[in-house]
């Protein structure tokens, strides 16, 4: 039997996915290469008027292999700052929530 003390989470860790403070490598690894092929770069040219940017999914597959080389603290501190960054990123950046106005 399990003791559920073990698995009581405290703060906004509860709300969290089991697994967001972990990475995998080879998932990372197939969304750039997806990023490369022809068909999403006609798409993104098409959509967009220029070429899909591949860095941040290079960037997270760079950040997998490095938490492979660190303790599971410092992996899990790699992976919040990276999340934190990404986050910072998303709401700095226009989105659908911009276009509508709010009636009074």
């Amino acid at each position: 039997m399990e003791d559920s003390s073990l698995n009581t989470k405290t703060g906004h860790e509860a709300h969290l996915p089991h697994d967001y403070y972990t990475c995998k490598a080879s998932h990372a690894f197939d969304q750039w290469f997806a990023c490369l092929t022809v068909g999403r770069q006609l798409s993104s040219y098409y959509r967009y008027g220029k070429k899909s940017d591949c860095s941040k999914h290079w960037k997270k597959y760079k950040l997998c292999m490095q938490m492979k080389l660190r303790s599971e603290e410092s992996g899990k501190a790699l992976m919040q700052e990276y999340r934190e960054e990404e986050n910072k990123q998303r709401m700095s950046q226009p989105n659908v929530l911009d276009v509508w106005t709010l009636r009074e």
